[in-house]
């Protein structure tokens, strides 16, 4: 949330000049947008878009981090298990949600992420890319390198 409410971004483009990537998850609380207030498909690729003007299409990847079930109660879980600033919520107000509208598990996620792409006019090539190209050429350079 970070990156599109405040200008402190943890990101800074590095990611891209040691040829890493940026993986956009979808977890409930995780992606809202000031333009997409819901937590949606929407937020979601607001995030995405922003993380591809700041290091480019080869740079950027999904991990929705979407589950079958409970998922906003395994990650209050794992919150109460951070401390300090790590365990903070989002410092803007938003409403409690089961899941994130159009990205619900991981049966629907990458499809409608593929959907959501091809409707914006990306690339089949940048389509590819997005969606697990880049992930194998980060995983390809540093498991075989």
């Amino acid at each position: 949330m970070r990156i599109i409410y405040f200008a402190n971004s943890n990101l800074s483009g590095s990611e891209a000049e040691k040829g890493g990537i940026i993986g956009i998850e979808a977890a409930p609380h995780s992606t809202l947008s000031g333009k997409h207030l819901a937590h949606s498909i929407e937020s979601v690729m607001d995030h995405f878009k922003y993380c591809v003007d700041l290091v480019g299409i080869d740079h950027v990847s999904f991990g929705p981090d979407t589950l079958f079930g409970d998922h906003v109660g395994l990650h209050r879980v794992f919150r109460s298990f951070l401390s300090g600033k790590a365990a903070k919520t989002a410092q803007v107000p938003y409403e409690e949600v089961e899941y994130v509208k159009g990205m619900e598990n991981p049966a629907e996620a990458f499809p409608n992420v593929v959907r959501w792409l091809v409707k914006h006019g990306y690339s089949d090539e940048d389509i590819r890319k997005a969606i697990g190209q880049n992930v194998l050429r980060v995983l390809k350079e540093v498991w075989w390198h």
